[in-house]
């Protein structure tokens, strides 16, 4: 039952992202975005009505934390899809697994063998991914730009996971902290989006967004009954594949064609992924 959710998880959250790269060509990034995060909010705010958890000033706090970073995570993703390939930005983003190694490195706790391997794998996979096509400078907007949303992205949710972890050691506290990061995300996404003045109603297409924002809520639970049910190394790895969701539907959906090489960063970079996430 593990194995499946954790596969779920993945399906999940590489759909989400197909959806929101694709919106993002016809909507501004915050609308897209502000949509998901209200979606995703309003389900766990019945959740949590439901199950009532106790609530805390720590667990609200990282919450709170969280909701910044995943939402800037997010929108970086949703624009990168929206402006470059999928086989460059989908597995950057997966990349925000370094930051929390990281984080442990520097809180005193060092990586083990297979995560320094693993790191050493995905930075290789970083490096191909981020090759420009031939004749293309690598510094031109084109290129350059997703490259950077992609690490955007990767940052945003690598600090996501760092902040969730601080702040959720039991079932109820993780409800807590992730109902919280995702309130936050709504009223980020939508001051930044009322700043910019890059929001507009999505018309027709409103149930579409949302459905995507169903879907992204439904991945994190999916990946917490996969830990809760099995090995959370397991899970982890299984649940870190969602890039090639993505990459299989802008295969099959959009004009988009691999190269071999960024075919072979992408395994590297998600190997490398799976290898810290195993470690």
């Amino acid at each position: 039952m593990s194995i499946l959710l954790g596969l779920a998880a993945a399906l999940s959250w590489g759909t989400s992202d197909f959806l929101g790269g694709r919106f993002t060509t016809r909507h501004p990034v915050f609308t897209v975005g502000l949509v998901a995060q209200a979606t995703s909010f309003l389900l766990l705010l019945v959740v949590s009505l439901i199950a009532r958890p106790a609530l805390g000033g720590s667990a609200l706090g990282w919450g709170l934390a969280a909701g910044l970073f995943t939402s800037f995570g997010g929108v970086a993703l949703y624009k990168g899809l929206a402006t470059g390939d999928s086989a460059v930005v989908a597995p950057l983003s997966a990349c925000g697994a370094l930051v929390p190694v990281a984080f442990a490195f520097a809180s005193g706790d060092p990586p083990s063998a297979l995560e320094t391997a693993g790191i050493g794998v995905t930075l290789v996979g970083v490096v191909l991914c981020s090759l420009p096509p031939a004749g293309v400078p690598f510094r031109s907007d084109g290129h350059l730009r997703p490259v950077l949303f992609g690490l955007g992205a990767a940052v945003g949710f690598g600090l996501f996971f760092v902040f969730v972890d601080q702040g959720a050691s039991t079932d109820e506290q993780s409800l807590v902290v992730l109902t919280a990061a995702r309130g936050a995300g709504v009223l980020v996404v939508g001051g930044a989006g009322l700043v910019a003045k890059g929001l507009a109603w999505p018309g027709r297409e409103l149930p579409k967004l949302a459905a995507g924002g169903v879907i992204d809520v439904s991945a994190n639970g999916f990946f917490a009954l996969a830990t809760n049910r099995g090995n959370i190394a397991v899970a982890s790895v299984l649940s870190s594949l969602y890039p090639l969701q993505t990459l299989v539907l802008s295969r099959l959906f959009t004009s988009e064609r691999f190269t071999p090489l960024r075919i072979l960063g992408a395994a590297l970079a998600l190997a490398g992924v799976a290898a810290i996430s195993v470690g």
